[in-house]
């Protein structure tokens, strides 16, 4: 669905390439997750899927994307925008109404679509998203999750093959997180789309994506591969992958579950293959030498 050939962006004015030697495949179906440490181009590499890069941020693009059989170079955003949806990491700065029904409908009214297939894709989009109640609602008063999930619905009513994401749980809490990766699970496995997410809070997301791209520094070629073998090579990883690798666990835990259950040989050898001894008693303080008369 998503094809990188040899891309590479160099933007006006900067010493060196951003992103270099990227090459990789996202399939139909699929929930891909981009990470990397801040600054090595996951943004670039967002932006090269739905055309902004390079045709709106300037720079020169090397190499080929093509999104279902559609190049990048040739087309441009407007001319994608039925197969690519993308969210920013500010639902904010993306909406261009001032209720939830009618930033559903926009997106529809600027690729010109009938007004019965627009009022049968906002109620399809309301009831997927769990919007249904808050049709009428001011954008303004709904919360970080529910705007995001509005932010996502706004994309999906055009019936994008692909879904790219920047983040889209870094500014939420927990409950609001859980809310918008529940869609994103629901999108991929009940409808089929593609997405393609970079995600900066990876103890939320990575278990669920079902192979990883890894940026490692700037410039540098990608790794591509499952999420438990790219995370054993990564520089950022969540905190239960960190136990995993202190452990040598093999493979490495994606989820709390999965380092619960191979948690009891570790607490075994930790207590030295039996019952935990109790602490050795604290050393003695010296006694002070007497002070010279």
């Amino acid at each position: 669905m998503i094809r990188f050939e040899n891309v590479g962006v160099t933007y006006d004015g900067a010493a060196g390439p951003t992103v270099r030697g990227v090459d990789f495949e996202v399939p139909e179906g699929e929930l891909v997750l981009l990470v990397g440490p801040s600054g090595v181009g996951k943004s670039t590499v967002l932006g090269a899927v739905s055309g902004l890069v390079p045709h709106f941020t300037g720079g020169t693009l090397s190499g080929r994307v093509t999104v279902a059989g559609r190049d990048t170079r040739t087309h441009k955003p407007r001319e994608l925008a039925d197969v690519v949806g993308t969210v920013g990491q500010d639902p904010l700065a993306h909406f261009v109404t001032d209720t939830v029904e009618d930033e559903l409908a926009y997106g529809m009214e600027s690729l010109g679509l009938a007004p019965a297939v627009m009022r049968r894709r906002v109620e399809e989009t309301l009831d997927l998203l769990g919007l249904a109640g808050l049709r009428d609602r001011p954008i303004a008063t709904l919360s970080g999750g529910q705007r995001q999930r509005v932010a996502i619905g706004s994309v999906l009513t055009p019936h994008p093959r692909v879904l790219v994401l920047d983040e889209p749980t870094s500014a939420l809490d927990p409950a609001a997180a859980e809310e918008v990766l529940a869609v994103l699970q629901r999108l991929v496995h009940d409808l089929g789309t593609t997405v393609l997410m970079a995600e900066h809070r990876l103890e939320r997301v990575v278990q669920y994506a079902d192979r990883v791209v890894l940026l490692p520094a700037p410039g540098e070629a990608p790794v591509v591969g499952a999420p438990a073998e790219v995370m054993a090579a990564s520089p950022v990883y969540p905190p239960v992958v960190a136990l995993g690798r202190l452990a040598d666990w093999t493979p490495l835990p994606l989820t709390v579950r999965d380092a619960r259950r191979r948690a009891a040989p570790l607490r075994d050898r930790l207590a030295g293959g039996g019952a935990a001894r109790p602490p050795p008693p604290p050393p003695r303080a010296a006694r002070p030498a007497p002070l010279p008369r």
